[in-house]
């Protein structure tokens, strides 16, 4: 499988997030968004029932994530001595932005919360428990029930 290459667009990002200044270059967010899509919804089959445009939409919500997380989520300003002040978080990965939240809702098959949990299990050393058919078929069962 050949990677196609970004499916959103800046205009699609700034559709999402108007704050964002048309001459800010959104190209290193895009490529994020697509490796992270690529990888983790496309070519290992986890979204292979999704629409172009349903990866186009992941992508643009994934983008404008992480555009904030660089950005700086502010989280108070003041006008009168003129301050502001910046939140990032760098534990909860998409949980860290609406964005990110938004992408996770519109990711209905799970791959990208499926994602923060080996992100979670490799931070925290657990090892991931593989579930297959086998294994599923081979459950007892009480006939007298």
């Amino acid at each position: 499988m050949t990677d196609p290459g970004p499916y959103t667009t800046p205009e699609q990002v700034r559709q999402i997030d108007p704050s964002i200044p048309n001459d800010t270059d959104l190209t290193i967010y895009i490529m994020s968004a697509h490796v992270l899509v690529w990888n983790s919804i496309v070519s290992n089959g986890c979204g292979a029932n999704y629409s172009v445009a349903h990866l186009a939409l992941l992508e643009a919500w994934l983008t404008a994530h992480f555009r904030l997380l660089q950005a700086g989520i502010v989280n108070s300003e003041s006008a009168g001595g003129a301050s502001e002040s910046y939140t990032i978080h760098q534990d909860t990965f998409l949980m860290n932005t609406m964005f990110g939240q938004q992408a996770m809702l519109l990711d209905t098959n799970g791959c990208l919360a499926s994602l923060m949990g080996d992100i979670e299990d490799a931070k925290t050393g657990k090892k991931k428990k593989r579930v297959g058919l086998f294994w599923l078929g081979n459950q007892q069962r009480n006939p007298a029930r």
